[in-house]
């Protein structure tokens, strides 16, 4: 791991998170002026900045597992400059363990291959968004405009749809692997048993939270139920596991 971590790349990694951290805070300060402009108060400020703060930190916890799993193969730093700027911790951890699948070191080639696979290939979103997002929100916003009712319905639809099909993937994968031990892409080792108790938990802990909110009015909750039930189904995770894969 040691060649894999030369200062440069730390010099490098450095540079772009406090690029990030000056336009993060950037905008906080163009939001905050523009708030005040319409009137906001400070309670309205700080449950916005709080509201915002629990959704980054929150879902970044299997985020920083997935670090701590890429680091074994491409060093300290490249992991947190792919991940601390963009990108889907799945996508990463696949194309990782596609150029070292069976390897239990990699080679400069493929770390090179890793490294430009996570880095140049994501650069097509945000260059498409430079380049044609204006244009294209304005078309969506003026079919939108004329075609309210269908597009609301397509939406519904297409959202409906996917939801389905995820759940119906994490459900039959489950079910087929209840009584196995089964790899996944990036190496760690689960049962159908321990991802159909997680998944149960999270819904639980929504649906507890939505009974919450509606019987006892507790709005505030609104935010906060999609963490707890993150960190909720974490927990149990870490806990069944060895349960159902003992030595894993």
């Amino acid at each position: 791991m040691k060649e894999y971590n030369f200062p440069l790349i730390f010099v490098l990694g450095a540079v772009i998170a406090l690029v990030i951290i000056i336009m993060s805070v950037v905008f906080l300060v163009k939001a905050i002026k523009r708030g005040k402009q319409i009137g906001m108060t400070n309670d309205q400020f700080k449950k916005a900045i709080t509201t915002s703060a629990v959704f980054s930190i929150i879902p970044s916890i299997p985020i920083v597992i997935g670090v701590g799993i890429m680091m074994q193969f491409l060093g300290l730093a490249i992991p947190w400059i792919r991940l601390t700027v963009i990108g889907a911790l799945q996508y990463e951890i696949s194309a990782v363990f596609a150029v070292s699948d069976g390897v239990t070191e990699l080679t400069a080639a493929m770390l090179v291959s890793a490294t430009v696979v996570m880095t140049i290939s994501i650069l097509s979103g945000p260059l498409f968004n430079a380049i044609f997002y204006k244009k294209y929100q304005g078309k969506l916003q003026e079919l939108q405009a004329k075609n309210k009712e269908k597009m609301d319905f397509i939406t519904g639809s297409l959202m409906s749809g996917m939801m389905s099909g995820i759940i119906s993937a994490i459900l039959v994968g489950g079910f087929f692997t209840l009584h196995d031990a089964t790899p996944d892409q990036s190496g760690i080792v689960t049962n159908g048993s321990v991802t159909l108790i997680t998944l149960a938990v999270s819904m639980g802990i929504i649906a507890l939270c939505g009974v919450i909110m509606k019987v006892f009015k507790q709005k505030w909750l609104e935010n906060y139920a999609l963490p707890l039930s993150i960190l909720g189904a974490l927990l149990v995770a870490f806990f069944v596991h060895p349960i159902f894969v003992p030595g894993a």
